[in-house]
């Protein structure tokens, strides 16, 4: 059999094992690695942290993405090029490998911990479906800590949130907290919603930045008026157990601090000595490796020009979907003798959740906010859920939100055994 190696179960990855396993010859086979056995629903994290959907919701099983292709939940630790292999560790720590005839790099980006000083030791990153589920774990144990705690001072640090990033996903995993947070404070004694704050700190002229200047002072106007405080035009310098040292000099209090920045390359492909700039792979316009024949990479980690601007795609779901559409008739094509095509992609606009039951965004360039605009939101992303069975869920996890207050139930994994050790 001849092999195609995907590495990554992303947007880009598991959803090009899908396309792929019904349009192979016979003689060709899809393997698939990635770090965890499930696909990831990245943008509906932030209501995972907000406790407005249901956390298995958001993710699917590989295999079942794809049943046809082969599916192996290691991650690959080394590329041997000259002998066409993929290393990776086995289940008893054994090295393995496995040979390609083509390989596709859909690795993603990794979150950089180490951007701002502190941000490892006393920062929430917000990537993974662990992440999701724990920052949620730590938000209600915030409030549990804040009604144990006399000390009035020590209270009002349990009580404080700051996400550095006011991007999409920073203004949508403060407008989600918050909104539990407005939701869940009255079933508390020692404390008042008043009491609780949810912070922005942008270091750029205002948030959203890639929405229309009218969308983004909408979406300050409603955050604010719902009780997140934005700070723009301020760099985080620090990362502390209480807070975040901004500017020059000044200190905003903050038990609880949500990372939404930086990026940096896969210890995989940054390793790997194939070219790369600001910390994605140069390809080709048809997302073949510059240099290599047959190695291929899209989605995150690669920097795929786009043939209907000319400038590189920026890092979204929706870019990631379609360069696994080209990447899968690019390999087809190639398979066939036939010269491969460029990426070539218009984006049908932006959403953003902002909480509150608002959004704002602008579908085919018409600039919507408000109600509408958090319906559409949803059911843009409700059409993306990977089958029938996910979308069905996810459907009644929002009609439930919208009918009942959300679920301040911690997740805990503390175990029988751990509870004797206490």
């Amino acid at each position: 059999m001849q092999r195609i190696v995907i590495i990554g179960g992303g947007f880009a990855g598991a959803d090009l094992a899908r396309r792929l396993q019904r349009k192979l010859p016979k003689d060709w086979e899809v393997l698939l690695y990635s770090r965890e056995n499930h696909f990831v629903f990245t943008p509906l994290l932030p209501e995972v942290v907000g406790a407005a959907i249901n956390p298995l919701h958001v993710v699917w099983p590989v295999r079942e993405m794809a049943p046809g292709a082969t599916c192996r939940t290691a991650e690959v630790e080394h590329l041997d090029f000259e002998k066409q292999e993929v290393e990776y560790r086995g289940p008893d720590n054994q090295i393995l490998r496995e040979n390609y005839d083509h390989l596709v790099l859909g690795c993603g980006l990794d979150v950089n911990l180490d951007l701002v000083p502190g941000m490892r030791d006393h920062g929430w990153a917000l990537k993974t479906l662990g992440d999701a589920i724990e920052l949620r774990n730590h938000v209600i144990q915030q409030l549990e800590r804040a009604e144990a705690e006399p000390d009035e001072d020590r209270r009002a640090e349990f009580l404080s949130f700051a996400v550095v990033g006011g991007g999409f996903t920073g203004v949508e995993v403060a407008g989600s907290i918050r909104d539990m947070l407005s939701e869940s404070a009255r079933f508390y004694k020692r404390f008042k919603l008043e009491d609780i704050r949810v912070n922005i700190l942008e270091a750029g002229p205002r948030v959203l930045g890639p929405l229309p200047e009218s969308l983004s002072a909408y979406a300050e106007r409603k955050l604010e008026s719902s009780g997140v405080t934005i700070h723009t035009g301020v760099s985080v310098s620090e990362i502390k157990a209480d807070g975040v040292d901004i500017g020059d000099g000044g200190f905003l209090q903050a038990g609880t601090v949500i990372g939404s920045i930086g990026n940096t390359m896969h210890t995989l492909l940054a390793e790997s000595g194939l070219p790369s700039e600001r910390g994605r792979i140069l390809v080709d316009p048809s997302m073949q490796v510059q240099g290599h024949k047959n190695i291929w990479a899209f989605g995150d980690c690669a920097s795929v020009p786009n043939a209907y601007d000319g400038k590189p795609s920026p890092t979204l779901g929706q870019f990631a979907v379609r360069q696994s559409k080209q990447m899968a008739v690019n390999l087809l094509a190639t398979l066939s003798g036939r010269e491969p095509m460029p990426f070539s992609y218009h984006t049908r606009g932006m959403f953003a959740a902002i909480g509150s039951g608002k959004a704002v965004g602008n579908p085919f360039g018409i600039k919507v906010t408000g109600f509408l605009a958090y319906m559409m939101w949803r059911a843009v992303y409700w059409s993306k859920m990977p089958s029938f069975a996910r979308r069905t869920q996810i459907a009644f996890d929002w009609a439930w939100d919208l009918l009942f207050r959300r679920d301040i139930v911690e997740l805990s994994t503390l175990t029988t055994s751990q509870r004797h050790k206490k």
